[in-house]
């Protein structure tokens, strides 16, 4: 086990993004003040809340480094913003974690302690369980399938035990993610083109096709809220799931094949949630999926323009 003094500790970049939920960035933020590793820097970005977040951040921590992107950048480009600060400021890892995560104490040294005695992980991630229900999982972990699909492994299972072990896999939750700045020197910063949505995996992938490793540590636990059921009956998630995965398909040149089975399955889901009454209330996300096929088509990225 890798023991440091505290002058040893690398410097690790913590960085939050923040966008129209200032009450969920505090309670992180408070969560991070607990933490029992000491070497860290926060940085708040604010992704162009046009709300009083940053008044209500700053008045909780007066001494809180916020960056204001002045427009949304969506995930990706607002991450991005955070992390050429951070690596300007001297940073050796940095740490995305979403506006509504919660720590404990010990996560960000379970997750250095790994990162030292497996120096080949360019990304680590911890366990992540339901804020509502603590002993429920939201992810350990992601596997791709052999169709590429992202499958959290157990999303939804009761935590007892059954992934505490250090394992690699194929992709992390963005929402907790650690990266050693060699890895960003090497493959480079999230795609902007997913403007939020997918960049998780893609940055995964792209760090396993140079030859890094993404590392599941059990030991460190973060909590997040469960969106299951929001994000399902979401226009807005079921847009950009749609349209990101098949760029992140023509991006990686994963076959003509793999993409007309997801076209084909969209098309299917179309047509179900137009014909049969009960998927009636589907509509609005239907809409969504339709726009999502049209600006793939049409090579449009980045945020959703309505048209």
């Amino acid at each position: 086990m890798t023991t440091l003094t505290p002058e040893q500790e690398p410097l690790i970049g913590v960085l939050v993004l923040n966008w129209k939920s200032p009450q969920d960035t505090i309670r992180c933020l408070r969560s991070i003040e607990n933490s029992n590793y000491s070497n860290y820097q926060v940085l708040v970005v604010d992704n162009g809340s046009q709300d009083d977040s940053v008044v209500k951040l700053r008045t909780a921590f007066p001494k809180l480094e916020i960056l204001e992107t002045g427009q949304n950048l969506g995930y990706s480009g607002g991450n991005n913003a955070g992390i050429r600060f951070l690596l300007d400021c001297g940073a050796e890892y940095i740490w995305l974690l979403n506006d509504d995560i919660a720590i404990s104490p010990g996560t960000l040294s379970h997750l250095l302690r790994a990162a030292l005695e497996h120096p080949d992980a360019g990304f680590l991630g911890p366990k992540i369980v339901c804020l509502e229900d603590p002993k429920r999982l939201l992810s350990a972990g992601g596997l791709l399938t052999l169709d590429y699909q992202p499958v959290h492994r157990g999303m939804g299972e009761l935590d007892q035990k059954q992934y505490n072990q250090h394992e690699t896999v194929d992709f992390l939750s963005g929402c907790a993610l650690l990266v050693h700045k060699n890895t960003i020197q090497r493959i480079g910063l999230l795609d902007e083109d997913y403007f939020t949505y997918h960049e998780d995996i893609d940055w995964c992938f792209r760090g396993l096709e140079a030859g890094f490793h993404c590392l599941y540590v059990p030991d460190a636990v973060v909590c997040h809220p469960d969106t299951r059921q929001r994000d399902a009956e979401s226009p807005r998630v079921t847009y950009y799931i749609a349209r990101n995965s098949l760029l992140f398909a023509r991006k990686h040149r994963l076959g003509l094949v793999y993409k007309v089975k997801m076209i084909a399955g969209y098309t299917r889901t179309m047509a179900s949630w137009t014909i049969r009454h009960k998927w009636k209330y589907k509509r609005p996300q239907r809409n969504a999926l339709y726009q999502a096929l049209i600006d793939y088509f049409h090579n449009h990225s980045g945020k959703w323009e309505l048209h």
